[in-house]
């Protein structure tokens, strides 16, 4: 466990990313990257924008390699200029500790990392900051399997009024040392792949520059899904030189491939075998999407399987009319009047990110706001029930309490201090 903080690897070398979705809407942290709910209270807009994901893949025998990925929102820093550049600083605290209640008795539960560090990213121009830029940051690091609890922590700032801002992740290492059946590793969901012959290159890794996408966002300004992964262990688990695998997107709550967007292809078993590709997906429709890999062999069965969620935010591309039990978000708000949309709009406000209340006070024509609710609130749905938004409907029984309990005459009761 030592070895963690011994091998840690990080680019102090930050810059500026190329705008991916100028209008992106922005979920809370932990909702997008590890599917666990936030206590609703605490999903309000953070002090920083800041999102983190992670991928695992295989080091050696008993150790897993671990990436992190941030990315913190340019235009939710402060800067400070200095020469020619404006400088914003951000001190961060990042803690990775075993998952008590998976450790067996009597093993450890006092961090294996505990990184403290500050980041710096440097601009010629703030003003033309927007919250479609991001800064990304890259940290690997190898550990023992095993589940681990990552939390992040930048502390208050007086002097710019900034709170504390605390943020933990799950982060399930899993073993892949070689075995007799094949395995897959993490997802790498990424703004952009190219070749790279610079072993220094940032972000590079087996010839290849992949930049990563942490928030897992796309559509609208950034049309391509781009990913990496690897898998391990074919050569034992095939028996013929080649195997078929099974690339495709869903929406979230549906296992089947979406129309258009899979594919096939027949490859040579390799150890490992890594593979790199895009979508395009420019043209689906805003909601929360999985991306899904399948190894196959010869007789179609499933060797091992993968799969990584993202999210799309296309303004302009209508989705089509779906039953209840297919789209409960789209069903839901096709069929409110205008006046119970914009009641959901103020409701949605409680929870929304800066990001998203940049994104809802552009919002003019009523099908746009529809679309904005069902994609705002499908983002934050965890569960596997596609009939019921558990976020969503958590969050309307607690406003039910609200104005069962803190009634006033002058303003609804939700929006009063107690409620």
């Amino acid at each position: 466990m030592h070895g963690l903080r011994r091998t840690l690897l990080c680019s102090h070398s930050l810059s500026l990313t190329a705008p991916m979705l100028r209008r992106a809407l922005l979920a809370a942290l932990i909702l997008l990257v590890c599917g666990t709910a936030l206590p609703l209270a605490s999903a309000q807009e953070l002090p920083i924008d800041l999102d983190v994901d992670y991928a695992s893949f295989l080091y050696d025998a008993n150790e897993t390699l671990l990436e992190l990925y941030l990315s913190v929102g340019a235009a939710s820093l402060e800067y400070v200029h200095d020469g020619e550049k404006y400088v914003a600083s951000v001190p961060l605290t990042m803690t990775l500790r075993p998952v008590a209640a998976s450790a067996p008795e009597g093993a450890s539960t006092t961090p294996v990392f505990d990184e403290e560090t500050t980041l710096q990213f440097a601009v010629t121009d703030t003003s033309a900051l927007d919250d479609g830029l991001y800064f990304v940051e890259q940290f690997r690091t190898v550990t023992a399997p095993g589940e681990y609890s990552l939390d992040l922590v930048v502390p208050t700032d007086a002097a710019l009024e900034r709170p504390e801002l605390r943020l933990s992740l799950d982060v399930t290492v899993p073993m892949y040392a070689p075995s007799d059946q094949a395995m897959v590793s993490g997802v790498t969901l990424s703004s952009g792949i190219q070749q790279a012959e610079e072993v220094e290159a940032r972000f590079y890794k087996n010839g290849l520059v992949i930049t990563p996408n942490p928030k897992g966002m796309y559509g609208e300004g950034q049309g391509r899904v781009f990913y990496y992964v690897e898998a391990y262990g074919l050569p034992a688990a095939v028996e013929a030189e080649q195997y078929t695998l099974l690339t495709y997107i869903s929406e979230s709550n549906l296992p089947r491939p979406i129309e258009a967007f899979q594919r096939r292809t027949t490859r040579v078993v390799r150890a490992p075998d890594v593979i790199v590709g895009a979508f395009d997906v420019s043209e689906l429709p805003s909601g929360s999407y999985f991306l899904r890999f399948a190894f196959l062999n010869d007789n179609n069965e499933a060797l091992a399987e993968q799969g990584k969620k993202f999210f799309v935010f296309n303004p302009g591309i209508e989705r089509e009319t779906v039953a209840m039990d297919e789209g409960f978000e789209t069903s839901l708000y096709a069929v409110m009047s205008e006046e119970e949309v914009e009641d959901n709009l103020q409701h949605a406000r409680v929870l929304a990110t800066q990001q998203e209340l940049s994104q809802l006070g552009r919002l003019r024509d009523i099908d746009a706001k529809r679309e904005y609710l069902a994609a705002f609130w499908q983002r934050r749905d965890t569960d596997s029930d596609p009939s019921v938004n558990s976020a969503r409907r958590e969050f309307y029984e607690r406003l039910r309490y609200a104005e069962e309990r803190y009634a006033t005459p002058f303003e609804p009761s939700w929006e009063t201090g107690r409620g």
